[in-house]
């Protein structure tokens, strides 16, 4: 028999569902085909013995989403084939990550390799969703000593009720103001990725304490589809750092030096440490071997500071936020500038203003649509203090820095309706040590301010660390920096305004956190949250009301829905050659708004001129100006507007006979008209005897 297949079916939410094995993939250490609905899904799983070269655990994660699976054809006009991923590709990715990696056993360094596939997608059945608990079946399938399985869950509101949702979401809204991913075994949670319209902490506390028995309903599918497939030897090499090298490096350096050498934070001091220990351990140990013990016993310097001595490596207390400074419009050209210092983490950001042309396209899936709000998030090595090569091109974790504060400002965004720009903000990394994701969200809050941009309320970021004891005690550190995370077991981020939350992103080094760790860590950052935005409000207090020289200005017009063709002309013909000649942008929209923007009033006042003519209703009794178009014997055709015209009689161009009309007026002249007659043809009579 070709194929060897288990196949598990249950039912979450009322969606049918299965887990698959044996059909697809056969050379594929684990290979699980998973399905929800019509959206299914691959993951295949393979491991890699490691030769303990790695001082990390080596684990890959890609999601690859196929445009064949919602039956699109995608790619350039030239090149069809899908090359890279998306960014959303890369957050799931990310996401994925952040809830099975704290599964593995520390001490595991083989190289873990999963990829999952989007192969069909119906569009009511979300593949993330699907894919963190088929990565969790497909892991407890595989060799590698996963320590599962886990559940992920996404979270809804619909009114107050908390809700699990199935469908695909994006960003929130008024209507739908939580969107929520939760991943763990039941008990603790090991992932949070949440985008919130600004809900309160009690909210968002209550959907979580309700996601872990949802995650159970995922959980038990898992566990009864491995036990038909049967449980897989999941023994493996462990790589150990020998007591003895951890024994040998404290009695060289102590605990005086190493809390010295910890609380200084310097990397010169580190390095100047390890190269002590490097020279007298010479020959006995390897240099990884070292490095390991040395880490080790940092780490344990930073849990007896903490839980010991209730304080920090720097000498904060365990709420305290780090030194911070505020500035708005170091750039003099730029649209909106805002320098965001906290101890030596800064970012300088940069809002810039374009018209609706500028928005970005995203053609995914799930199809295509714009977005007109945008951040994005540079790190070059100066801001670490490093002399590494300078890389282009945004690494995933600045793809996904990016994009958090990007969820993080999005509640705020003011409509298209009230603001029709598109907004770009750009956070410049200037020194990171610790929550620059954070700052940068701080730094797009005063940015959109200071460039003039009505956001509904000022939005402000804090990351919490955590140290945990082997009795199960903990302490969370508000304003968490480099060194605690490190060597500490979380990196829990939060933005919001003062009223509520608007963005959550957690990863941890632990097995899975508590209620009691996630419920202190909302109640420290709340705090924090409003300290920082006070801080903010230092520098900028609200948007301007004006904007920035250099930024464009916008002037609507409403013209009929029949005119929008003739305005546009063949090929775009005619709209383009009133940019040309006025040098401002112009956009018209299906509803017949026409957006005109430029930096130069001239420009807005030639283009809104021009464009006005397409709302003229002609009244008997009114004069108006108007272009001669050309002329006949019995008098001059004359333009009131591109489309609309009326006849000149050599009548009435004077009180005496006009045998001459060009002795008149001239063909390209403008002239002031009258008009006396529309017909029920609606035919113009036009006079220029008649004006007095």
């Amino acid at each position: 028999m070709l194929f060897n297949e288990i196949k598990h079916e249950f039912e979450i939410g009322g969606r049918k569902c299965s887990f698959e094995t044996g059909k697809l993939a056969l050379k594929s250490q684990s290979s699980i085909l998973a399905r929800m609905g019509d959206t299914v899904i691959t993951v295949n799983v393979n491991t890699k013995p490691s030769t303990g070269e790695f001082d990390y655990f080596p684990l890959s994660v890609e999601y690859i989403e196929k445009f064949y699976a919602s039956g699109k054809i995608s790619g350039s006009r030239f090149v069809k084939r899908e090359r890279f991923p998306s960014d959303d590709a890369i957050l799931k990715a990310r996401m994925i990550d952040r809830a099975i990696r704290p599964r593995f056993p520390h001490d595991y360094k083989d190289e873990v390799s999963v990829i999952v596939t989007v192969m069909s997608y119906d569009e009511e059945n979300d593949p993330a969703i699907l894919a963190i608990n088929a990565v969790s079946v497909a892991l407890l399938n595989s060799t590698a000593p996963f320590e599962g399985p886990i559940g992920a869950v996404r979270l809804g509101l619909e009114g107050e009720e908390i809700v699990s949702l199935y469908k695909a979401m994006d960003l929130t809204s008024e209507e739908e103001k939580m969107n929520y991913v939760v991943a763990g075994d039941g008990e603790t949670f090991t992932m949070i990725d949440a985008g919130t319209h600004i809900v309160s902490e009690e909210k968002i506390l209550e959907g979580m304490e309700k996601s872990l028995e949802m995650m159970k309903d995922w959980m038990k599918p898992q566990e009864e589809f491995i036990k038909k497939v049967g449980a897989k030897d999941k023994t493996y090499t462990k790589f150990e750092t020998p007591q003895e090298a951890v024994d040998a490096v404290h009695e060289i350096l102590g605990d005086e030096k190493i809390r010295e050498v910890l609380e200084l934070g310097e990397s010169d001091k580190h390095t100047e440490a390890k190269e002590e220990v490097y020279s007298a351990l010479e020959g006995k140990f390897s240099k990884a071997t070292i490095d390991e013990a040395y880490e080790i016993l940092q780490r344990d310097m930073l849990r007896k500071i903490v839980l010991e001595e209730d304080k920090r490596v720097d000498g904060r207390a365990i709420d305290e936020i780090r030194e911070m400074a505020t500035e708005v419009d170091l750039l003099p050209r730029v649209h909106g500038s805002a320098l965001f210092t906290r101890g030596v983490t800064q970012t300088l950001t940069i809002a810039t203003l374009g018209s609706l042309r500028d928005v970005k396209l995203v053609d995914d899936m799930e199809g295509e649509r714009e977005q007109r709000y945008m951040h994005f998030y540079n790190d070059l090595p100066f801001a670490y203090g490093d002399a590494d090569r300078v890389r282009l091109a945004p690494s995933r974790r600045a793809i996904g820095h990016g994009m958090l504060a990007e969820k993080g400002l999005w509640p705020v965004i003011p409509s298209e309706e009230d603001f029709p720009y598109t907004m770009l903000v750009m956070s410049e990394i200037q020194g990171e040590n610790g929550s620059s994701s954070m700052a940068s969200a701080c730094g797009s809050s005063m940015a959109l301010m200071a460039a003039g941009v009505p956001i509904k309320d000022v939005v402000g970021g804090i990351a919490c660390g955590l140290v945990t004891g082997e009795n199960g005690e903990f302490k969370v550190l508000t304003d968490m920096q480099g060194v605690e995370d490190f060597y500490g077991d979380m990196d829990f981020k939060i933005t919001g305004t003062e009223s509520g939350v608007t963005a959550v992103q957690m990863d941890t080094k632990t097995k899975g956190l508590s209620m009691d760790v996630v419920r202190q860590t909302f109640t420290q950052s709340k705090e924090a949250r409003k300290i920082i935005i006070a801080k903010m409000k230092e520098a900028i207090a609200e948007p301007r009301e004006e904007m920035s020289q250099y930024a464009p200005r916008v002037v609507q017009i409403k013209v009929p829905t029949d005119k929008i063709g003739e305005i546009i002309g063949p090929g775009g013909k005619n709209i383009r050659e009133l940019s040309e000649k006025t040098g401002a942008e112009i956009e018209i929209d299906e509803d017949g708004t026409v957006n005109i923007y430029s930096a130069s009033e001239e420009s807005i006042d030639a283009a809104s001129k021009a464009i006005s003519v397409y709302n003229f209703v002609p009244k008997v009794g009114e004069v108006y100006e108007g272009k001669v178009a050309s002329i006949m014997p019995y008098g001059a055709f004359v333009d009131l507007t591109p489309s609309i015209s009326g006849l000149l009689h050599v009548s009435e161009m004077a009180d005496e006979f006009v045998k001459d009309p060009k002795k008149f007026v001239n063909e390209g002249e403008i002239i002031k008209v009258k008009i006396v007659d529309i017909d029920k043809a609606g035919k113009i009579k036009l006079s220029i005897k008649d004006i007095k």
